[in-house]
């Protein structure tokens, strides 16, 4: 009797850059999409914090989705998450996962840069967070790793380097993966576009040209809505 092979079943793989986007820049950006090409995955969702427990947002939600939206619009590979802006402040990493888990069965990987995960026992509930996701770590290949005993503990439990896992298991490992980190930060963008960066600053990022960091519409956005003006 011939045997019949059963189509296999794959889960959606969706992969999250969360941050304030205040404003999103290609730096960010750029790493993540690099990223998700090192692991397979073709889209990368953009999801705006609502209210960041250790950070001050400026600049209304309303803004920044539309500078999202903008991104989204310039490359098809983007796509805006905006599910924690519905969820109650302040907004927590671990609570907006649970609420993703609960609206969809994708495979959820978060990705984090090596600065974050550094300071990861800070976050809230952060021992919980492969409960529901994989946690996708950028960072530089010539980046000495340190992170804290007690995170570099947890890790040692979770790390792995199997790229074939984001796609086999629903949660629980971490990946480490080597992307092009660039030195910029939104804060740094801000500054500038405000007129209030240091000397040595502005001039890296005035010989770069902002144009180099921000999308051509976003930056066309935010001279005409007058954001980060001081």
């Amino acid at each position: 009797m011939r045997e019949t092979t059963q189509p296999r079943v794959t889960s959606t793989v969706k992969a999250i850059l969360g941050g304030t986007f205040n404003p999103p820049h290609k730096g960010h950006i750029f790493a993540a999409l690099k990223a998700a090409d090192e692991i397979g995955i073709t889209h990368v969702h953009l999801m705006p914090c609502k209210l960041a427990p250790h950070k001050s947002v400026g600049v209304s939600e309303t803004h920044r989705v539309k500078m999202i939206e903008l991104c989204a619009q310039t490359n098809e590979r983007l796509i805006p998450e905006l599910i924690e802006l519905s969820l109650p402040s302040p907004s927590y990493t671990v609570k907006t996962l649970r609420a993703l888990k609960e609206k969809s069965a994708d495979t959820i990987c978060f990705f984090i840069g090596a600065d974050s995960l550094y300071n990861l026992d800070k976050w809230y509930e952060w021992e919980h967070l492969l409960d529901y996701c994989h946690l996708v770590v950028m960072r530089r290949d010539d980046e000495i790793f340190s992170p804290p005993p007690a995170v570099q503990t947890w890790l040692d439990c979770h790390v792995t380097r199997d790229k074939r896992v984001i796609h086999e298991k629903p949660a629980g490992h971490v990946l480490l993966i080597d992307t092009p980190l660039y030195s910029v930060s939104s804060t740094e963008i801000r500054d500038v576009l405000s007129g209030i960066a240091k000397p040595a600053k502005a001039d890296v990022l005035n010989r770069s040209s902002i144009n180099g960091w921000l999308e051509e519409d976003v930056l066309k956005y935010i001279n005409e809505h007058q954001l980060y003006k001081s």
